[in-house]
């Protein structure tokens, strides 16, 4: 890191270490924590793999080398950990981070908020990322007492790691943000938001909606939406034809909550180039009968377009697998989802996922063919059966991990911020959560979301 190391003979706990220590299996357990870090990351963005299958396979393998590493203390710490914090591969940055905040001193915390608020750009994600991660006694209100302390760009990475942590702000979120504040500190006070005293939020969000650069609008509609407000919602059916980050939220809000119109002006959107892969997306989780057949016409003219038959089986319970094209049947690399090229506007929590290969169609239709009947009209379905809060909190732990902010959102917004998962944070920890969340205690009606706002 750019600045001076803090000494760690003083507060590390270095009593843990056995008498003899094995470095190359030490080095082992740093590789493979690396490698597990990332396998962790990929595995939340999949198509393949669930929350649960995160939790007991990538993420377990990752703590278990982490702990291999904090038993070591401090020589371990010394000789290998400090080192790999200040080298040049920010790939062991993170669960280097992971194994200092295991150790009960209070130095390596130091150091690490201090990598968090002044070291170099690459590795303050993985610092971020590491302290929303980690179940450090205390940890909340050590970074609570540092954020009136700080500038404004250290300032929001604090708000963001608080925000992962859904910790509640109280006094240090800022209460007014001026038009000269920066974008990405008005972002993490708005995520942050949400986990704040109400009125404080409500304000901040409504602030948020008239900013003039879009990431900060954007997270002014989720924050909004989750707390209830009136104005994200209606925001949300003017930018449903609008192209970026706020277009793409809206979309998959009017999808979730939205009436059988707002509906039809997502199949609508699908005649509009830019905004026909994002129309796709969010279909799928409308739910309508009328949005399978569309999404079904989709399949045809676009020769089987795998984003369409996972929205598909998102809304219809499809096999996918049953139905993709081998590899050597393509005869060559299957193109880019429509209205994914060209735009710059992929990046971003609502990006619309990448979802290589193609479908066989005249499969899928014949499977459509017997399936449809039993789809009412009127009714609105996940995976194939009736929507329940039940079934969304099985797509959140069962899904592919694609899905799930979609799927939090919707609970979010459902439960008025009760019931908010992170679905970064911590795989076991995120299934806690979701075991808390008793169905009985949700609307078992999918009401659109004009009756839940109410501020």
């Amino acid at each position: 890191m750019s600045t001076p190391l803090i000494p760690l003979r003083e507060g590390f706990d270095g009593a843990r270490h056995p008498g003899r220590i094995l470095w190359d299996v030490i080095q082992e357990h740093l590789d493979e924590a690396a490698f597990f870090w990332r396998q962790r990351e990929r595995g939340l963005a999949s198509w393949e793999d669930s929350l649960e299958d995160v939790a007991e396979g990538d993420e377990a393998r990752l703590f278990a080398h982490v702990e291999g590493l904090v038993i070591g203390g401090m020589p371990v710490a010394t000789r290998l950990l400090l080192p790999a914090l200040e080298g040049e591969d920010a790939g062991l940055v993170g669960p280097v981070a992971l194994a200092l905040l295991g150790s009960r001193g209070e130095a390596p915390l130091a150091l690490l908020l201090r990598g968090l608020t002044e070291g170099p750009e690459e590795v303050r994600p993985e610092i971020r990322r590491a302290l929303g991660l980690s179940d450090r006694s205390g940890l909340d209100a050590v970074l609570l007492s540092q954020v009136e302390r700080v500038g404004p760009d250290a300032q929001t990475a604090l708000l963001e790691v608080l925000a992962a942590r859904q910790a509640d702000p109280g006094r240090v979120l800022p209460r007014s943000l001026g038009a000269d504040s920066i974008p990405a500190l008005w972002v993490a006070s708005l995520h942050s938001a949400r986990f704040a005293a109400r009125p404080v939020a409500e304000e901040l969000a409504r602030q948020g909606l008239e900013h003039g650069d879009a990431s900060v609008r954007c997270a002014a509609l989720e924050t909004g939406l989750i707390l209830g407000l009136r104005g994200p919602w209606r925001a949300c059916r003017r930018l449903a034809g609008a192209a970026g980050e706020e277009g793409r939220l809206a979309r998959v809000a009017l999808a979730l909550g939205g009436e059988p119109a707002d509906v039809k002006q997502l199949i609508q959107a699908l005649d509009a180039p830019r905004l026909r892969a994002d129309a796709v997306w969010a279909l799928g989780f409308s739910g309508r009968k009328v949005a399978a057949e569309a999404l079904m016409d989709v399949l045809l003219q676009d020769k089987g377009l795998r984003l369409a038959a996972e929205s598909l089986a998102t809304l219809t319970g499809l096999d996918v697998a049953e139905h993709l094209l081998a590899e050597e049947e393509d005869g060559e690399a299957p193109p880019a989802d429509p209205g994914s090229e060209g735009t710059g506007e992929q990046e971003g929590a609502w990006r619309v996922p990448a979802a290589a290969g193609r479908v066989q169609v005249a499969s899928v239709a014949a499977w459509w063919r017997k399936a449809k009947e039993r789809f009412d009209e009127r009714g609105r379905f996940v995976r194939g059966a009736a929507w329940t809060p039940s079934a969304v909190l099985s797509e959140l732990a069962r899904a592919p991990t694609y899905l799930r902010p979609v799927w939090a959102l919707d609970l979010a917004v459902r439960s008025r911020g009760a019931f908010q998962v992170a679905t970064t944070a911590r795989a076991s920890h995120q299934l806690r959560q979701l075991q808390a969340v008793t169905a009985p205690r949700l609307d078992p009606i999918p009401r659109g979301f004009d009756s839940l706002m109410t501020a």
